[in-house]
């Protein structure tokens, strides 16, 4: 009999099993297996965080402590592994920090203790970068340590404690402005008499952006702060020659991110002899302004995002009625087709982003979407929300006659990858398809749904 151990880093227990080649398994024959009492604990120096900016780079501000496992004979070998995640993603493979402990560097002798740390800029990135949390709001980490034996003549259970730490990241130091105006000639030449006003964006707060109308010129970008009036303008100190490039592959490229900085007019100078940023024809310009990351960037004329037109056939085969749709802000639904809100859905409003306009937002503002059931998202529930019939073939379901869930369950929806249903995933952008389907999403338990991107253009969505 052959004995076959598998172990699961994501999980908080090793899987051991038998493999038989003859009849000499016996199910109650647990000779392999050694299980001793765990003597394992872990603690943390604080279970709630608020990460400070200027804190030292190499200053830990957490730590984890936890004594040894259980003692066994020379002839296994001990490992321990940490694994830090969200607590929403469960230590995903995908989402983890994983870190093999070297115990000549983290054992504390005068404690009888293993320690682990992080400082505030590991824990930052990890929340900010890595899992892309908001630096609004408390973010629950979890951190796990598993300690696991390899060798001797019977497998031997892993010892695994976690703990929970709530952490509330820092909001660096930013661009600041009561108002952000487009300016210059570039402007002028199209509004003589006023300039434009960029807002920020519904899925960041610290960006910036829009498409404006504008002719070839200079351009400046005048910010408001306090009342008192400032420039962002090229890092450099030089203006920019901004390319107004063919497409790349034949979609839409942006330009690179260029560095920027706060300036003043100089004492007796004029805000034309700042550096700024030349657009060399005039056309719709989309103006990308990161005030957390300090780069402007554009999309020109030849580049112009448009929204999604899509089009389908009604009931998903080419023998029904050919229907077109540009999806634009507005109702999209959230449709379980188990009876929730009448098989239809419930609507809620999304926004168009305007970094790009097939980027599509629903922000409950502190409420959510509280859903138990499997689900997908549908663009409409009649044709009167902006569907048009590009073909209607003779004896095909008439959907201007359906209502409800006839119409629903046969019309264009965001499901997930490979048309099939797939688990809830939170936190992270995932992939998604646009056909008509009812496959869905299955979130574990209830989930509590904040806010919900969808990216047409790349085909992934996002839960938060």
């Amino acid at each position: 009999m052959n004995k076959i151990l598998l172990y699961l880093g994501a999980s908080a227990l090793a899987v051991a099993g038998l493999v038989s080649c003859a009849d000499d398994y016996d199910e109650y024959d647990n000779s392999w297996l050694l299980d001793n009492e765990e003597t394992m604990t872990l603690s943390s120096s604080s279970t709630s965080l608020e990460l400070v900016e200027d804190t030292p780079l190499d200053e830990k501000v957490l730590t984890l402590k936890w004594t040894p496992a259980r003692e066994m004979s020379d002839e296994y070998v001990l490992t321990y592994i940490t694994y830090l995640d969200l607590k929403v993603n469960g230590f995903a493979s995908t989402t983890r920090v994983r870190e093999i402990v070297d115990e000549s560097s983290h054992w504390n002798s005068d404690e009888g203790v293993f320690e682990w740390s992080y400082t505030t800029e590991e824990l930052q990135n990890y929340i900010t970068e890595k899992w892309a949390q908001s630096t609004s709001e408390v973010t629950t980490l979890s951190f796990k340590v598993i300690a696991s034996w390899e060798g001797g003549t019977k497998y031997v259970m892993p010892e695994t404690q976690a703990i929970d730490i709530d952490v509330l990241p820092y909001r660096p130091n930013v661009f600041e402005a009561d108002r952000v105006n487009l300016d210059g000639d570039a402007v002028r030449d199209i509004m003589p008499s006023m300039n434009y006003t960029m807002t920020t964006t519904p899925e960041n707060e610290f960006i910036y952006a829009g498409e404006f109308n504008m002719a070839a010129g200079t351009m400046t970008i005048p910010v408001l702060q306090d009342g008192v009036t400032m420039y962002i303008c090229p890092a450099l100190g030089e203006s920019i020659d901004v390319p107004d490039a063919d497409q790349t592959d034949g979609k839409p490229a942006p330009t690179e991110a260029y560095a920027a900085k706060v300036m003043d007019v100089p004492t007796g100078g004029k805000a034309e002899d700042l550096p700024a940023w030349n657009l060399p024809s005039a056309g719709y310009w989309r103006v990308i302004l990161d005030m957390e990351n300090e780069t402007v960037q554009f999309y020109s004329p030849k580049n112009r995002l448009e929204p999604a037109t899509v089009q389908f056939y009604y009931e998903g085969n080419e023998s029904g009625w050919l229907l077109e749709k540009t999806l634009l802000a507005g109702t999209y639904y959230v449709n379980t087709m188990t009876g929730w809100d009448s098989w239809k859905g419930k609507a809620y409003a999304f926004e168009a982003s305007q970094i790009d306009p097939q980027l599509l937002i629903w922000d409950g503002q502190g409420s959510t979407i509280d859903v138990s059931e499997k689900f997908c998202i549908k663009i409409g529930q009649n044709m009167t929300e902006g569907f048009t019939a590009i073909s209607s073939p003779a004896g095909a379901r008439d959907p201007n006659n359906d209502a409800g869930m006839n119409f629903v369950s046969k019309s264009f929806a965001f499901v997930p990858e490979g048309n099939v249903d797939a688990t809830l995933v939170l936190g992270q952008w995932i992939p998604m398809m646009q056909t008509v389907s009812n496959k869905k999403w299955i979130p574990e338990g209830t989930a509590k749904i904040s806010r919900i991107q969808i990216d047409i253009r790349n085909n992934q969505i996002r839960f938060n």
